[in-house]
């Protein structure tokens, strides 16, 4: 009787903690943020990084992130590189300032190159004159922000932000005209 109990009591615990180890392995993995800077300075897995400039400090993503002194990977000053015209390259872009063309593979899923920090917007590693606060990214290759419009990365000019959609495969629309990857139709 003792030894049908204890057996079923191992039986049980076994159940129970494959169980857990279930639950355990469901959960979402969080990623893990290794940059983060404040007023009292940057740091890199939570640990000071001396002489980083809080006020231009960008984290480029992959482990890269820059200031106006340096351009930094995992945490540690990447010498003889200079920040003011260091730009992250993406994988999969061969050229920072190619527009995809027809037949290329861009599609839909694959515009999401805008990166929104807390203050900055980055398109492919390049910093854009964009406020942060108020940037959207609107698929396709477009992202605006409360003054401007932008098609991967650049400007569109004379686009009337407030009414701004976009509507499928590169198209877009405002009040006033309707545009292609960017460029006003005529």
């Amino acid at each position: 009787m003792k030894q049908t109990n204890f057996k079923n009591l191992r039986h049980s615990a076994l159940l129970l903690f494959a169980a857990f180890a279930l639950i355990a392995g469901a959960q979402p993995q969080q990623q893990k943020q290794l940059y983060s800077f404040n007023r009292k300075g940057v740091y890199y897995e939570r640990q000071p990084m001396v002489g980083a400039d809080y006020r231009s400090f960008i984290d480029l993503g992959y482990g890269y992130a820059k200031d106006r002194y340096n351009v930094y990977y995992r945490g540690r000053v990447l010498p003889y590189v200079d920040p003011a015209t260091f730009r992250l390259r993406l994988p999969g872009m061969p050229y920072p300032d190619d527009y995809p063309m027809d037949g290329d593979g861009y599609g839909q899923q694959n515009f999401e190159y805008y990166r929104i920090t807390s203050n900055a917007v980055l398109f492919r590693g390049k910093k854009l004159d964009a406020s942060p606060h108020s940037f959207k990214e609107l698929g396709w290759g477009y992202g605006k922000d409360a003054f401007n419009v932008y098609y991967m990365g650049k400007k569109v000019e004379d686009a009337f932000v407030s009414n701004f959609r976009v509507l499928e495969d590169g198209y877009a629309e405002d009040t006033f005209n309707t545009y292609y990857r960017g460029r006003k139709i005529e």
